[in-house]
Parts: structure tokens; C-alpha cells; sequence
């Protein structure tokens, strides 16, 4: 039998492997740039960044701006679509529409 009293259990949720998750640079300016927005696909998710994206396009004058939405809220994104997002857009917005 286990004495809990004396288990540490560490909360981090580490795991061993994992590649590096570097942030990229911060970009120098938003003028010009083309934005992604990644809906959850839960409630409001849609309507808050379409809201996101008009202010954003405004003061910024963004090039473009491209709606991604991922197939199931409870459920990661799929690399597919990340690589996607990566290869079309400067950056990108998400939100949770609850």
C-alpha cells in the first residue's frame, strides 16, 4: 500500500521528448500584414473575432485576413491546420467564445 503522505506529484505535466516550443520573434509592425483568426468553434467564438479582425484591419490596414475554424472545441487543432495558419498568415488571433 501507498503512503500519500509522503508522494510528491509534480503538477507541471512535463513529458520527456518534447520538442522545442520557442515563441517567434515579435513582428515590427502589424501595418500591412496578414492576420489569422482561429475560431474554437464554441458560442461567440466566430462573432468576437470577426469583431477582432474589423478593428485590427482598420488600424492597421491589413493586407488580408483569413478564418480558420477547427473542426471540434474539445479537441486540439490539427497540425495540418497550424502548418496552414504558419504558412498564410503573420500572426494570428484565437479566442474562447463561451
Amino acid at each position: 500500500m501507498t503512503d500519500w503522505a509522503s508522494v510528491f506529484l509534480d503538477p507541471t505535466g512535463a513529458v520527456e521528448g518534447i520538442e522545442d516550443r520557442s515563441l517567434s520573434p515579435r513582428l515590427t509592425t502589424l501595418h500591412g500584414a496578414t492576420l489569422g483568426l482561429l475560431d474554437n468553434g464554441k458560442p461567440n467564438a466566430a462573432l468576437l473575432l470577426e469583431e477582432v479582425g474589423r478593428q485590427l484591419g482598420e488600424r492597421f490596414r491589413l493586407q488580408d485576413v483569413k478564418v480558420f475554424t477547427k473542426g471540434y472545441f474539445g479537441t486540439p487543432v490539427e497540425q495540418t491546420q497550424v502548418e496552414r495558419i504558419v504558412a498564410t498568415c503573420n500572426f494570428a488571433v484565437t479566442a474562447v467564445g463561451d
